[in-house]
C-alpha cells in the first residue's frame, strides 16, 4: 500500500499544478470578461427584460471526467479505511464514466492487493502506457514484475496485435478489458486468443506455451472485412415471376446474393394463385432459404 500512496501523492501534486495554472487563466479571463461587461453595460440602451429566477436554474450536470475524478477520490478514501472491495467498485464505476489512467491503476492496485493477479495484470500493464513520472513508472513496473513472478508457474505473457488496431481480445473466451495492441497473460497449455472488430471477421490464434517452450513475444492477426452479402434462395409458386425490392429477378426459383437486412419479395400472379408479397430478413452466416411455392395468398 506504500507504493499506492506514493503514486497517489505524485498524481495529486501534478493535478494541483494543473489546477493552479487553470485558476490563473480563469482569473485573467474573468477580469477581461468583467471589463467587457462594464463596457457593454455603459454603451447599451436601457431595456427591461424579464429575468429568470437564478434559484430556479438547475445545476449543470457533471462532465464525465468530473464524475470519474469524484468517484476515484471516493475510492481513495475507502482505501484509507482498508475497505478494498468497496474501493474497487468505486474505481470500476469511475472507469465506466471516463478512462482516467489513475483509476485504471487503482483498479489494478486493488486487485493486486486482493491477490487477484490475473485480473490485475491488464490494468497494471495498461497504466504503463500512460504519461507517468519516473517515480510513478517505477511503482507500476514493480507491481507488474511482482504479478509475473507470482504467476510464473502457471502463466506467461505475450503481446497481441491486430490489423486494424483496436480489436477486442479474449483469451479462452474471457474478454480482456483493453483492446489490441495489448499484452495478455497466457495460461500454460493451449490457449485460444480471439480478436473481434465491428465490420470484420473474427479470428482466433491458437497459442501453445509451457515453461520450457514459452510463446513468441508477440502475435499479429490481420482481420478480413466482413462480407456484407449473404446467399438467398427464394421459391415462388410454379409459373410466377419473382421481384425483389421492386426489381425483376427471375421465375419460380431465384438464387441470389443480397445485402444482409430486410428485403421485400413479390411472387407474381399465376393461373392458380394471386400475386403476393413477403418480407425477407436476410442474415449473414447462415443459409437464407425462403420457400413460398405452396403459398396461395
Amino acid at each position: 500500500m506504500r507504493d499506492v500512496k506514493r503514486f497517489q501523492l505524485c498524481e495529486r501534486f501534478q493535478r494541483r499544478k494543473r489546477f493552479q495554472r487553470r485558476k490563473r487563466f480563469q482569473l485573467r479571463t474573468g477580469a477581461l470578461i468583467g471589463v467587457i461587461a462594464a463596457v457593454m453595460t455603459f454603451a447599451a440602451p436601457t431595456v427591461t427584460w424579464a429575468q429568470a429566477d437564478d434559484s430556479a436554474t438547475a445545476e449543470e450536470e457533471e462532465a464525465p471526467d468530473e464524475v470519474a475524478a469524484r468517484l476515484n477520490e471516493e475510492g481513495r478514501a475507502l482505501v484509507q479505511k482498508a475497505e478494498y472491495y468497496k474501493a474497487l467498485e468505486k474505481f470500476r464505476e469511475a472507469l465506466q464514466h471516463f478512462p482516467l489512467s489513475n483509476a485504471i491503476f487503482n483498479i489494478g492496485s486493488m486487485l493486486y492487493t486482493l491477490k487477484q493477479y490475473e485480473e490485475a495484470f491488464p490494468y497494471v500493464e495498461q497504466t504503463l502506457k500512460a504519461p507517468l513520472s519516473t517515480e510513478q513508472r517505477d511503482i507500476v513496473q514493480k507491481h507488474r514484475d511482482h504479478i509475473l513472478e507470482a504467476l510464473k508457474h502457471s502463466h506467461t505473457a505475450t503481446t497481441i496485435r491486430s490489423n486494424p488496431p483496436g480489436a477486442r481480445v479474449s483469451v479462452n473466451g474471457k474478454a480482456m478489458p483493453f483492446v489490441a495492441p495489448v499484452m495478455v497473460l497466457i495460461p500454460y497449455g493451449t490457449a485460444d486468443v480471439t480478436l473481434e472488430a465491428d465490420g470484420f471477421q473474427s479470428q482466433t490464434i491458437v497459442i501453445k506455451a509451457s515453461p520450457e517452450q514459452p510463446p513468441k513475444k508477440s502475435y499479429a492477426a490481420r482481420l478480413e472485412r466482413e462480407e456484407p452479402y449473404a446467399g438467398v434462395a427464394l421459391f415462388c409458386p410454379a409459373g410466377s415471376d419473382i421481384f425483389i425490392d421492386g426489381e425483376m429477378r427471375g421465375f419460380e426459383l431465384v438464387r441470389i446474393r443480397l445485402l444482409a437486412g430486410p428485403h421485400v419479395a413479390r411472387c407474381g400472379k399465376t393461373a392458380r394463385t394471386p400475386a403476393f408479397e413477403r418480407k425477407l430478413e436476410v442474415a449473414k452466416g447462415r443459409a437464407n432459404t425462403f420457400d413460398y411455392s405452396k403459398d396461395t395468398e
